[in-house]
């Protein structure tokens, strides 16, 4: 077995290594060559885990597009009704990857808890 994963006492697949969470919407293609459309839960340099519309089986091969890195060939590790587990063919590189985790971590812009007001002269200009 690879490495990066290893069986457990149930005879399930799982990675061996630390993975980011994270929530993103990203795209790809099927094994079939069908458009995805995943959210992805967690993620590594080697891989990610997601959930999506259509039923994986492992060994089913996936072309993911990831924010910052591109398109990513991949291969299905696991898959547990519409939430799969895959391993990237080639690991994302430490910097690449660390851009990735900012871009899809990248905190939303605060709301501002009192409405913009218009100002008293440029209500007055309005009424001219």
């Amino acid at each position: 077995m690879d490495e990066k994963f290893r069986q457990t006492a149930a005879g399930t697949v799982e990675p061996s290594h630390v993975r980011d969470e994270v929530q993103f919407e990203a795209r790809g293609f099927g094994p079939a060559a069908e458009a995805l459309q995943l959210r992805v839960l967690n993620l590594s340099s080697h891989g990610l885990s997601a959930r999506t519309h259509l039923a994986f089986q492992p060994g089913d091969r996936l072309r993911l597009i990831l924010p910052v890195v591109g398109v990513m060939a991949a291969e299905v590790r696991w898959a547990k009704g519409k939430r799969f587990g895959c391993m990237f063919d080639m690991p994302i590189d430490r910097a690449s990857y660390f851009e990735l985790l900012a871009k899809v971590l990248e905190p939303l812009p605060p709301v501002d808890p009192q409405p913009e007001r218009s100002s008293p002269t440029a209500a007055s200009r309005s009424n001219k």
